[in-house]
């Protein structure tokens, strides 16, 4: 079809207007067929530009006399691709028919046998050197334009190649200016949010304003067991992911290669054989086909990896990909930061749960270290002890209520080479079970109902010291398993919590019960008992070193007379000897107990014991293994001693060495009353 002369300058005059102050390709696209139609009769006007980080031409905008359906196409310029050809060679093709050219993709196919178009004309659109695409007409009727319509329509190509040419332009701009200002705000937000959480889904707020994702997410790096702990995730589309363990090994992970290399790692599509971790596989089933991973390095090493991933196929581009290493460099100080501000905060917070485990120790004035005796059992004690402080081996002291395996458990703490660092005491008997685990192993906030912030516990506050787990036989069955794993592999959780905390703790541990006839009536597990008994230590009650009552006497004596600022000086041979025959059933603890009283009670320079104090006893010595019948006949001769009291230093559980409350538990459990005199 020619085109006259005075048609092609009123309509390139036309076209110059059409096409200017457009911001956008589809509206450009529109303008430029409404004024082209006057001369050209054509169905379809496309424009399809270069992609220079991908080589490919990409679908743009097309302009149709009726509505049209966006589609996806694209076209690698190293194709046998009709469009590719034209891009390479920058000359005009004519397809008449387009069915009898073989060069055209499954996709483009598809779409002009919808839209039933039977010719095309192809037209490089160049400004200069640069060449930015092709400007394709598209017709229902067989048609070939003649040479002059072909030459008006690479007039035309050159001045829509310079209007696409500065929209490009301003596009790129535009993109540059919001990168700035993402990182801008990316810095904002680092100095006024140290939580990692918040500050992250800040910065991810920033980023998905110039780089297209659906799910990111940050690690932090534990240099001490190259594990990643999850950070935080964030995903703008509003997908979720389920973690089942928040922590992790990140070989076979696109993170673990970049974590190794330093640098960062694009994927597009799924790569078993590249990265094997089951991880892996299932974000597959997550629909992702595109990944970044980008390492975290700070001026101290690597401190964790930063993840963005698409499920279109959309691979990222190394603008978007150098932006991102902008951004990991300011969230790497953001980590270790946060980091940092965790450790801080957890030191505090042990700190202060030693300042208060101390202050109750000084208060409590147990007389750590202090050990008086000169017995045989006594000092064969003393010689086991000082073999085995040196080491850091477990120790299982056994011994009945009051003998001191408390400060047995310290003299060996203070021998050791722990000696400077924390003794921790935990009695298990006096917590209640259900809180036991939490104070044990502490918790996360949230972890349950009351849980209004998080615990450090004393597993924690005892590392690089010594753990002593006092009344040991009390800890429920339920938790004896985590209580093996902590002493074993020297790791647990808290409650609530999935990171794995490593501890370089000793453990001392004491019972005034039969383990092993625990383990043999199913109370107790066997395997924690073993592992337990590595060294037992065998405390001797009082009535088995009875030459060691005199030093005993005149020592807490002369303790609490200091004290109490009372000026005793004598102790009557009497009081010594009937002190002496007494078998002290609540052993040293209950002679301290009478020694304080009577302190207290003496007017003048000479010791006054009152005579219903102690009592000669005549019970046979106490034994740690009794069957139930065995138990219920010493508790019934103890009560019929006391005459039926069961509480008082002359009382039935004074006699047997047990707390009140646990004798009267005792009698409920084996079915005694009173009604036996």
């Amino acid at each position: 079809m020619p085109v006259a002369d005075s048609d092609v300058y009123k309509t390139l005059f036309d076209l110059s207007h059409a096409i200017a102050g457009h911001t956008d390709l589809e509206t450009l696209c529109n303008a430029l067929a409404a004024a082209l139609r006057r001369v050209v009769a054509f169905d379809f006007l496309g424009l399809m530009l270069h992609d220079p980080a991908r080589n490919q031409l990409r679908v743009h905008a097309v302009s149709a006399a009726h509505p049209y359906k966006d589609r996806p196409i694209c076209v690698d310029c190293g194709d046998d691709h009709a469009g590719a050809w034209v891009f390479r060679e920058q000359k005009p093709l004519v397809l008449s028919p387009v069915a009898d050219d073989p060069r055209w993709g499954a996709a483009a196919r598809e779409a002009l046998e919808e839209d039933r178009v039977r010719a095309l004309t192809l037209v490089p659109l160049s400004n200069g050197d640069r060449r930015l695409g092709i400007l394709g007409f598209g017709f229902t009727q067989l048609f070939e334009p003649d040479p002059e319509a072909l030459a008006f329509l690479g007039r035309v190509a050159s001045e829509v190649a310079v209007s696409v040419d500065g929209y490009l332009t301003r596009q790129a701009l535009m993109l540059e200016r919001d990168r700035i200002r993402a990182l801008f705000e990316i810095t904002s937000a680092l100095v006024s949010k140290l939580p990692m959480d918040e500050l992250f889904g800040a910065i991810a707020e920033q980023l998905n304003r110039v780089v297209a994702f659906d799910f990111a997410l940050v690690t932090l790096l534990d240099k001490n067991t190259g594990e990643v702990h999850l950070g935080a995730v964030r995903s703008p589309s509003g997908h979720t992911i389920e973690f089942e363990e928040r922590s992790g090994r990140p070989e076979g992970l696109p993170l673990g290669e970049a974590l190794a290399t330093g640098k960062p790692v694009v994927t597009l599509g799924m790569d078993f054989e590249r990265f094997p971790s089951p991880l892996y596989r299932k974000y597959s089933g997550l629909g992702i086909h595109a990944s970044c991973s980008i390492p975290l390095i700070s001026a101290n090493g690597p401190v964790g990896g930063f993840d963005l991933a698409r499920i279109a196929e959309e691979p990222f581009t190394p603008e978007e990909v150098d932006l991102l290493l902008q951004a990991a460099r300011q969230i790497a100080i953001a980590a270790e930061n946060a980091l940092a501000f965790r450790e801080l905060g957890e030191m505090r917070d042990k700190l202060a749960n030693e300042k208060l485990y101390l202050e109750d120790e000084i208060r409590f004035d147990q007389n750590a270290g202090t050990m008086v005796g000169e017995s045989p059992a006594f000092q064969a004690v003393l010689r086991s002890l000082q073999v085995v402080a040196a080491t850091d081996a477990t120790v299982l002291i056994e011994g009945e209520t009051g003998t001191g395996k408390e400060l047995i458990a310290r003299a060996i703490h203070d021998l050791s080479g722990r000696g400077k660092r924390s003794f921790i005491k935990v009695n298990c008997a006096a917590i209640p079970a259900a809180l036991l685990e939490s104070e044990l192993f502490g918790h996360e906030k949230g972890s349950f109902t009351g849980a209004f912030a998080q615990k450090i516990g004393r597993f924690e506050v005892a590392h690089q010291g010594t753990l002593f787990l006092d009344e040991i036989g009390e800890i429920p069955l339920e938790l004896q398993p985590k209580l093996l794993r902590a002493l074993q592999e020297q790791e647990f959780e808290r409650l609530g919590g999935n990171r794995t905390i490593r501890t370089d703790i000793r453990f001392l541990a004491a019972t005034n019960r039969s383990l092993k006839q625990m383990v043999e009536e199913g109370k107790f597990r066997g395997d924690l008992y073993y592992r337990l008994h590595v060294f037992p230590l065998s405390v001797p009650p009082l009535r088995e070193r009875r030459e060691d009552i005199p030093l005993l006497v005149r020592y807490f004596t002369q303790k609490h007379a200091k004290r109490m600022n009372r000026p005793i000086e004598t102790i009557p041979s009497e009081v010594m000897d009937a002190l002496a025959a007494y078998d002290w059933p609540g052993n040293i603890r209950e002679l301290q107990n009478v020694i304080e009283r009577s302190v207290i009670l003496s007017p003048g320079s000479v010791l006054r014991v009152a005579p219903g104090d102690f009592t000669r006893s005549t019970d046979p010595p106490r034994r740690q293994r009794l069957t139930g019948s065995e138990e219920r006949d010493r508790i019934l001769q103890a009560l019929r001693a006391s005459t039926g009291k069961v509480s008082g230093a002359d009382g039935a559980a004074a006699r047997l060495g047990l707390r009140r409350t646990t004798l009267q538990s005792r009698m409920k459990k084996l079915g005694i009353s009173r009604e036996y005199r």
